[in-house]
Parts: C-alpha cells; structure tokens; sequence
C-alpha cells in the first residue's frame, strides 16, 4: 500500500494515529485477550487497504507511454531532447561524448535524479540524506553536460510516487529518447530497478541504459528495444 504522506503535517498525523490505533488494540486486548486484540489490528489493516484502493486515482497510475504521448513542449528545429535519469551522477567524457555524435544535433538534456530512498525509508518518509544525495546527484550531472556543451536543466524525482514524478517530466518535454544511469545490477535501488523496467515495458522511444560503477571507474552502456504494442 502507497502511504499518502506528503509533507510533515501529515507525517504527524499518521504517527499520531497510529500511535492511537496501537493503544486502542493494545487495550482491547488487555480486557478481552491477546487474540481480540490482534484480530482488531488486522481489521483496521483491512480496512485501511480497502479505502486507499477505493478512493486511489486512476489517472494517477496510467502508462508512461500515455504520458509520452501527452507531451507539451515540442522542441525547436534541428533541436534532439534527451530524458537523462541520474540515478547515478554522469560526469563520465564518454557519455557525452557518445550522445552528440550519435545524435548529431544539438542535444538539449532534461536531467531527473529519482530519490533513491530505501523501502523503509519510502514507508516511513524519511528520506532527508536519500533526497539530499539527489540534489547531489542533479548538481553534478548538469555541471558536467554544461560543461560538454549542453543546454541542460533538471529537478529532482518525485519520493512519493516516482513514476508519477517520471511520467510528469515525459509530460512536460517533448523527449526524443529516454538514457538511463544505473548502478550495477548487484548495487541497484528498487527505484531504479523498478523504473527502468517500467520505461523497458511501456515506452515507443528510443530508450538506453548506462551502467555507471564508481568503485571501477567504469560505465557501459546498452541499447534497450522499445516495448511494440
């Protein structure tokens, strides 16, 4: 279940009534016994569940290949928009080398660094050093693509729904294709294990994977097919 948790207030709210739904079950339990008092957690639980399913908003979860579709910025003549997804900051020479020559027009790169936060962390909302590595990440990226040459802007992801956060920015800029920088397979997120398999799945453009290993000083790149409908 996505915990609706978008800001502090609301991170205080939560707490506090799960702090009441504990002692409430807890008491229960006190009075009528152990099992009463579990059966009364895992019906709340329930409960629970069953509001957010119901009242969760459809267009929320539609397909990254709808939002590339919706896109509302197309870009100038002899002008190729690029997606870069930081999950690893890009400062390599070979990455921005190999993007002008294979596109050979002049790049304009939107930069996303996804918060790469932890499962507990993304259920507990505290992702404070996981958002500020993102802002890392995001500053180091476009210092270098401006440095090679590019126009280049970005933002950081969405922390509570990163595809949503994804598939606003494919909304927004009219991409030509999608690059994305992971880590290696044994050290990658969830995140962006699970964003990458979404863009592998659901996108008509052209989409490229970029391995970035800090503690090799090497990255390697790969082309993905885009997914036929």
């Amino acid at each position: 279940m996505r915990l609706r948790v978008k800001s502090e207030g609301d991170a205080f709210r939560l707490t506090y009534v799960l702090a009441f739904v504990v002692a409430v079950a807890l008491l229960v339990g006190y009075v009528f016994g152990a099992l009463v008092g579990i059966a009364l957690l895992i019906l709340i639980a329930a409960a629970a569940l069953f509001w957010d399913l119901d009242r969760r908003d459809p267009d929320r979860h539609r397909s990254l290949r709808e939002a590339e579709r919706e896109s509302q910025a197309p870009h100038g003549r002899g002008e190729r928009r690029a997606l870069l997804i930081a999950n690893e900051a890009v400062a390599e020479d070979a990455v921005w080398e190999d993007l002008r020559q294979r596109d050979g027009e002049r790049a304009v790169v939107e930069v996303l660094a996804p918060v790469l936060q932890s499962r507990t962390h993304f259920v507990t909302t505290d992702i404070d050093r996981e958002t500020q590595d993102a802002h890392r990440r995001l500053e180091e990226t476009l210092i270098s693509a401006r440095e090679h040459g590019f126009d280049a802007t970005g933002e950081v992801g969405d922390p509570i729904d990163p595809i949503e956060g994804l598939a606003d920015e494919l909304r927004r800029y009219d991409v030509d294709e999608v690059i994305v920088a992971t880590h290696p397979p044994h050290r990658a997120n969830w995140v962006e294990t699970d964003m990458l398999t979404r863009l592998g799945e659901e996108l008509d453009i052209p989409l490229r994977q970029v391995v970035i290993d800090r503690r090799t000083a090497i990255h390697r790149g790969s082309e993905r097919s885009k997914f036929d409908a």
